[in-house]
């Protein structure tokens, strides 16, 4: 395998760690899959220690009894990176007992609970009866554990885009961050789900104003950030392009539970599998990787998420904070 000197190792990733999963999502068909293959907890060891920022996602994680074994090894390989732990917040029991070990091994990380809507409306998202009220019981829970990098995660759709303020107004209640994303789809990802989303123009322009406003009236630098990745989010689901340029399968990747490795969650172009991995610098800046990230690159799939934004804000900090200072202004 010969090495490029062109790239540079990743800095951002979502790992996919389950497809097992206890929601109903009417945006994402991952419930689906039965029986899906996932890498043995050693595995997580031949990630790079250039990751800066790491998603443990799934399915739902917590169901992953090895969890905490799992985090203690990607604390040994990827000392220096900030994880956050998604899950939908439904087996409360089961995550607190969890959560409760993996805090003994990393006290920092942090866990983003799905919140998609208020009562009746976030149980139809997520179709599960109830599933709001268990949610909510989860976040308090979490929050007795002594919890501080906790946040709610909102996913946006047609059918709930009235609903982002509302969670958004209910973070602040509860004194916990917010975060959101957008429902894509994904030829591999999501079950294979398509979401088509064509929310109204004057629904989504008000509801991501009330938003910008809001983390912009604050004094603090990190709302200030996720104010410009909502600017971000509105401009691209309106006009489907986004407003900073991106390198997926560069700067950031995917990882299923397989250990198949892609560009991100909409690029369906396999990169290699980490149990084939040896020595993953070698891997990443090969000229063999050079001529996928060709493939890549001639698919122009325009993508907005939280990994893709937040690498690319990194890149572009004079646009971003010019924003941010002529937006904080007005």
């Amino acid at each position: 395998m010969t090495v490029s000197t062109k790239t540079h190792l990743p800095v951002d990733c979502v790992l996919a760690i389950t497809y097992n999963c206890n929601s109903r999502c009417v945006m994402c068909d991952i419930w689906k899959l039965k029986n899906q293959p996932e890498l043995l907890p050693m595995e997580f060891l031949k990630l790079p220690a250039s990751l800066r920022d790491i998603n443990i996602s799934g399915g739902e994680p917590f169901l992953r009894l090895d969890l905490p074994q799992i985090i203690t090894n990607l604390k040994k390989a990827v000392p220096r990176a900030r994880m956050v732990i998604s899950s939908n917040g439904f087996a409360t029991d089961l995550i607190i007992r969890q959560m409760k070990a993996v805090l003994a091994i990393k006290p920092d990380i942090g866990a983003a609970i799905s919140i998609d809507g208020i009562g009746e409306t976030h149980n139809q998202m997520r179709g599960i009866p109830g599933g709001f009220d268990r949610a909510i019981d989860t976040v308090k829970k979490l929050k007795e554990l002594g919890m501080r990098n906790l946040r709610l995660a909102y996913t946006a759709t047609n059918m709930n885009i009235e609903h982002l303020s509302k969670v958004y107004n209910l973070s602040r209640e509860l004194d916990i961050e917010f975060t959101h994303s957008y429902a894509q789809s994904s030829e591999f990802y999501f079950g294979g789900k398509q979401n088509v989303q064509n929310p109204s123009v004057e629904s989504l322009q008000k509801q991501y104003e009330y938003l910008i406003k809001q983390e912009l009236k604050t004094f603090n630098l990190k709302r200030w950030l996720r104010a410009y990745f909502a600017y971000g989010m509105c401009k691209f689901v309106s006009s489907k392009n986004p407003i900073l340029s991106h390198a997926p399968g560069r700067d950031f990747f995917f990882l299923d539970p397989s250990g198949d490795i892609y560009p991100s969650v909409v690029h369906n172009i396999k990169l290699g599998n980490i149990k084939e991995i040896v020595n993953f610098g070698q891997f990443w800046c090969s000229d063999e990787m050079e001529e996928k990230r060709k493939l890549v690159n001639a698919k122009n799939i325009p993508v907005w998420m939280i990994c893709t934004a937040r690498s690319a804000m990194r890149k572009h900090p004079f646009q971003v904070f010019g924003w941010i200072v002529k937006n904080k202004l007005l």
